[in-house]
């Protein structure tokens, strides 16, 4: 994958991929309140988490001359948001329905890892072609772009996949029941700790290989 790709698959995300999520989500929902709840998890969290590592602690760019507000691209929260809820939609689809939690622990285990991988490798060529700069620990160290990916992507991912998929497993049960006064509280927990929790446990995994907490750019008084 080149530049070339990234460039229009950026703006195929938004015009295509995320109206066939709603569409998606809506057709097996037959709610628009749910459907704007399942989507707004990944599209939120896409935005504040890569908004703040881009234009506070310099961690990330996007080498892109449209619609960017600093480093940071004005639609990446439907950018990665839709394709993540598609991503959650088919998980959803071959899981079993709730069963008081269980199953849908063991299958956000597995759903993490499925959107895992597909972020790691999207990174990967992103960081390769010159589309997404890091500069974390291994860019400063000039090594390959795999290295690169390898000491943020596959733990942020995995934990944020998690979430996502321990998220919609939660509001398929959620539908099922009357709604009670605590429902939005949940919905708001929920959103605060895709945003902060994966960021967390990469930060101390971080800290504890690299010598430094990996939230912010690399540089020599980081060494």
């Amino acid at each position: 994958m080149n530049r070339k790709f990234y460039n229009i698959y950026q703006y195929l995300a938004v015009t295509i991929i995320l109206p066939i999520a709603v569409y998606i989500w809506y057709k097996s929902l037959l709610s628009i309140k749910y459907t704007v709840l399942i989507l707004s998890l990944p599209v939120i969290t896409a935005y504040i988490v890569p908004a703040i590592g881009t234009n506070i602690t310099k961690l990330w760019e996007f080498n892109n001359k449209r619609f960017m507000i600093g480093k940071f691209r004005i639609y990446h929260g439907f950018v990665l948001g839709s394709v993540t809820s598609i991503f959650g939609y088919f998980i959803y689809k071959v899981s079993p329905v709730w069963d008081g939690g269980v199953n849908a622990f063991i299958i956000s285990l597995l759903g993490g890892a499925f959107i895992a991988f597909w972020n790691v490798i999207y990174d990967i060529y992103a960081v390769k072609c010159g589309f997404i700069v890091v500069n974390n620990k291994s860019a400063y160290e000039n090594k390959s772009a795999h290295e690169i990916v390898f000491e943020y992507a596959p733990v942020y991912f995995y934990c944020f996949g998690f979430i996502c998929c321990f998220y919609i497993k939660l509001m398929e049960y959620l539908i099922t029941i009357p709604e009670s006064k605590f429902f939005y509280t949940l919905i708001i927990l929920m959103h605060l700790v895709s945003i902060t929790v994966p960021t967390l446990i990469y930060a101390c995994i971080s800290k504890k290989v690299n010598g430094y907490w990996g939230i912010c750019k690399y540089t020599k008084e980081n060494n």
